[in-house]
């Protein structure tokens, strides 16, 4: 089991210990932390349940201290990073497998570091490079002339289609598939309607290093050129992302978001939960989507968006205090109608 001081904890998140030092080996929440974890608080409500608690060590914003005399306080500026930063600390660490690779097939022509892991049951297609610690779990396919970048994960039954380069240091989690054909397709008009025919795709992906992709998510390979997710940027579990979709650096797209073809999404863009983005948009950096919206069009750089079609939230938010109010508003003029 990892222990670490506090006073080494307090120097690696960029924090002030206030308070005994000692140490410790586990972060918890604060409702389920023992006396040698590490929890948190960010917020003078939960001050009477800190003092309470049984954990003697606290992240907690600067000033704190005082407010828990008997505790030992890393204060910090960012509460939230801070725990970020404290969490990879006591990450749990990958176990290697034991024995032979039986039934998992690599291909002559691949090339695997020395110091890459790969687990039983695993198709690794030709002249595919991996790096040096790489983890590839169980059942997962790795078609031909995929890339995979020093450090990067890749959980159970993920599969990457010929073609598709991950960078370093990433995490795909069970189920991700990159690489599958984008929904295109052309309707030949017959006497009954039309015919749909398959545009065949002849694209890739392309990902960029520290990207984290949640469980049974899908990006599309770009009918031409290459579909892009930047470094950085983390994609909730259900995504999906079209083809010759281009995504920038550290942006945040939350769950059952989905991101129609040829869209640009530029850098901190944050797209919360199952926003829809039609074909061709484009949002400018550092826009941010609320849940549940609808984006056409374009979104200028910085703008906080809602509804559908996707609308200033500050006009948004009127809006729909006025959308509860329609019925009584009807009303009253019916009623100035028949005078």
């Amino acid at each position: 089991m990892k222990a670490f001081k506090l006073s080494e904890i307090a120097e690696y998140v960029g924090g002030v210990l206030k308070g005994e030092d000692f140490y410790i080996s586990r972060l918890n929440a604060l409702l389920l932390a023992g006396e040698e974890d590490l929890t948190f608080i960010d917020s003078k409500k939960r001050l009477s349940e800190a003092n309470q608690s049984k954990a003697k060590a606290f992240l907690a914003p600067l000033g704190f201290s005082e407010y828990l005399p008997e505790k030992s306080v890393i204060e910090v500026k960012d509460v939230r990073v801070a725990l970020a930063k404290a969490s990879s600390l006591f990450r749990e660490e990958m176990a290697k497998p034991s024995g032979e690779l039986q039934f998992t097939h690599i291909e002559p022509s691949a090339k695997i570091h020395k110091e890459a892991i790969i687990y039983p049951f695993v198709y690794i297609g030709k002249e595919v490079k991996i790096e040096k610690g790489v983890i590839v779990f169980p059942f997962c396919f790795i078609g031909d002339f995929c890339e995979i970048g020093e450090g990067t994960i890749l959980f159970p039954h993920v599969v990457l289609y010929p073609g598709t380069i991950l960078g370093r240091n990433c995490i795909l989690h069970s189920g991700v598939i990159l690489g599958a054909d984008g929904f295109g397709y052309a309707q030949e008009v017959k006497d009954e309607g039309f015919k749909n025919l398959k545009i065949y795709h002849f694209g890739r992906v392309r990902i960029g290093d520290e990207v984290e992709i949640g469980a049974n998510s899908t990006i599309d390979r770009a009918t031409f050129g290459e579909t892009v997710v930047g470094p950085g940027t983390k994609i909730d579990n259900l995504v999906q992302i079209g083809h010759n979709v281009r995504i920038g650096k550290e942006c945040i797209l939350v769950s059952h978001t989905a991101i129609g073809g040829s869209a640009l999404v530029e850098d901190y863009v944050m797209l919360a939960g199952q926003v829809g983005v039609s074909p061709g948009s484009v949002i400018r950096k550092g826009a941010k989507v609320a849940a549940k919206s609808g984006v056409h069009g374009e979104i200028p750089p910085g703008e906080e968006v809602a509804g559908i079609p996707a609308i200033k939230a500050s006009l948004w938010r009127r809006a729909v205090v006025i959308f509860e109010k329609l019925p009584e508003i009807y009303k009253e003029i019916k009623k100035l109608l028949q005078k």
